[in-house]
């Protein structure tokens, strides 16, 4: 299960970000709600199910299986922390600024991920293709695609 929510939350976040491109010039209010909703809010209450409703499967899935998942449910809740303000920036009308600071938060701490990711690959015996494709190289594009978009918001509103 935590497979299957992982890719879901893969695509809604690429989904997000694509048509927040896609709607930029164009509409940029619309543009910043959908990346901040999608794929910070969905996105992050998904990570949420993820690692803590589902965090057995989760642990065994990442290669980090163990029986103190206290690390597993912190990470969750960072994800839903997250992810509720991706949904509040995206429905309360607080604006761009406020939308791109959301966004540029949970790069932030994607791109921490992903490099923890390639740590973890790097010194793992049992070298993981889908640690350093997934949690790695896939992460880390995402995080600097949620980067160059709220760099933009800064720097245009």
């Amino acid at each position: 299960m935590a497979k299957l929510i992982g890719i879901l939350g893969s695509a809604i976040g690429s989904a997000g970000i694509f048509f927040g491109f896609y709607f930029l010039e164009k509409n940029p209010d619309f543009a910043f709600k959908l990346v901040v909703f999608f794929s910070v809010g969905i996105v992050g209450v998904l990570a949420f199910i993820r690692h803590f409703i589902f965090h057995k499967d989760d642990a065994k899935r990442l290669g980090w299986e163990t029986d103190r998942p206290d690390w597993m449910f912190e990470v969750g809740f960072a994800n839903l922390a997250f992810g509720i303000m991706g949904i509040i920036a995206a429905y309360a009308g607080f604006g761009i600024l406020t939308s791109a600071l959301v966004i540029f938060g949970y790069a932030s701490y994607l791109v921490q991920a992903a490099f923890l990711h390639l740590y973890r690959y790097i010194t793992d015996e049992k070298k993981s293709p889908g640690r350093l494709w997934r949690g790695f190289f896939l992460t880390f594009l995402f995080a600097v695609m949620m980067f160059i978009f709220a760099i933009y918001g800064f720097n245009n509103f």
